[in-house]
């Protein structure tokens, strides 16, 4: 189990080990109680380590909102936003490991 405020700004990788970007924001399903993807900016260079301290008021008030079950396609464009669904994820750690293969087929 994690617990959301950990996800916020987390380092996101593929299982190839190609950097995506960083997590802005995690969305719920309010019906099921889980979560349903998360919002990545995309970043097309790994930024250093940031030293920033985390608290649960910042992700209420910046990086939280519920899922209404729509599907939208969004170009990989730096500082870009896309999603990607919670049951690509494969790992979570010091990074985020996701696989993203399906959808690099479909583009």
């Amino acid at each position: 189990m994690v617990e959301i405020s950990y996800l916020h700004d987390l380092r996101i990788y593929t299982l190839a080990g190609e950097y995506k970007g960083r997590i802005v924001d995690v969305v719920l399903n309010m019906r099921l109680g889980t979560v349903s993807k998360v919002q990545v900016k995309v970043l097309n260079h790994e930024p250093e380590e940031e030293n920033e301290d985390f608290n649960i008021r910042k992700v209420i008030t910046k990086g939280l909102w519920i899922d209404s079950d729509e599907k939208e396609e969004e170009e990989e464009e730096e500082g870009e936003i896309f999603d990607v669904d919670y049951d690509k994820v494969r790992a979570i750690g010091d990074i985020m490991l996701v696989d993203l293969q399906d959808d690099e087929k479909q583009n």
